[in-house]
C-alpha cells in the first residue's frame, strides 16, 4: 500500500434509535442509525409499521397542495375575452371579403 492516500480506519460504537449499541470499523467518526438489526422487522420477526420520516403525510401534503394548485389553475381558466383574442389571418381576410 502507497503511503498517505487512504483514509485511517476508526473502530466506533454504532448508535441505533432503539438504543442498540456495536462496534464497527469505519473511516468516519461517529455514526448515527434509525434501524438496527436488533429493532428491524426482518430480523425480529414482528411486524411493525416503519414510518420514521413521516412519509405517510409528506406524501398526503404533497397530493393536498398539488390538488388544491389545480383547482386554483382550472377556475382561473376563462374564456378568451375580447383582448385576448388574436385574429389569424383567415379571419381578417373573411372580414375583408364580406365588407
Amino acid at each position: 500500500m502507497k503511503k498517505g492516500i487512504h483514509p485511517k480506519l476508526n473502530t466506533i460504537t454504532v448508535n441505533c434509535a432503539c438504543g442498540y449499541k456495536f462496534e464497527t470499523h469505519t473511516t468516519l467518526n461517529k455514526l448515527v442509525v434509525e434501524i438496527c438489526s436488533n429493532c428491524h422487522p426482518f430480523y425480529t420477526g414482528q411486524e411493525r409499521f416503519i414510518d420514521t420520516e413521516g412519509r405517510i403525510d409528506k406524501f398526503n401534503r404533497k397530493r393536498d397542495l398539488a390538488q388544491a394548485n389545480a383547482a386554483s389553475k382550472k377556475s382561473e381558466k376563462s374564456l378568451p375575452t375580447e383582448t385576448q383574442y388574436k385574429p389569424t389571418l383567415k379571419d381578417i381576410f373573411n372580414q375583408t371579403s364580406t365588407n
